[in-house]
């Protein structure tokens, strides 16, 4: 019995070490000046192939987010009445572009490449 626990927990760890997740953006909250300030809410942004995926782990109000060009042109937009809550955003064209989460806490920003 002990072997088959051993084998089983073994092999649970071994899966994770293949598992494939996506790469996280970095976000920074800034203020009216454009000035970074510390995180205050628990926001999570991974990119996964050419969507984006936008986890809020806590409450934070309503969220509205976009998702705009070098140039400045919407990509994507999408709105949350309220958080925790999760969301994704799929860019069908590759290029450089500017994600911002504007939320009652904060105005949050990052940037990501689509290949």
């Amino acid at each position: 019995m002990k072997k088959v626990l051993f084998l089983l927990l073994f092999g649970l760890l071994l899966s994770q070490q293949f598992a494939v997740g996506g790469t996280p953006i970095q976000i920074k909250r800034t203020d009216s000046m454009g000035n970074s300030r510390p995180m205050v809410t628990d926001i999570s942004v991974e990119l996964e192939g050419n969507t984006i995926e936008i986890t809020f782990g806590s409450d934070c109000g309503a969220a509205d987010i976009t998702v705009e060009t070098a140039a400045g042109a919407t990509a994507a937009s999408a709105y949350c009445p309220s958080t925790p809550e999760y969301v994704e955003l799929t860019i069908s064209v590759p290029g450089s572009y500017v994600l911002t989460i504007a939320t009652s806490d904060g105005i949050y920003k990052g940037q990501l490449n689509i290949n």
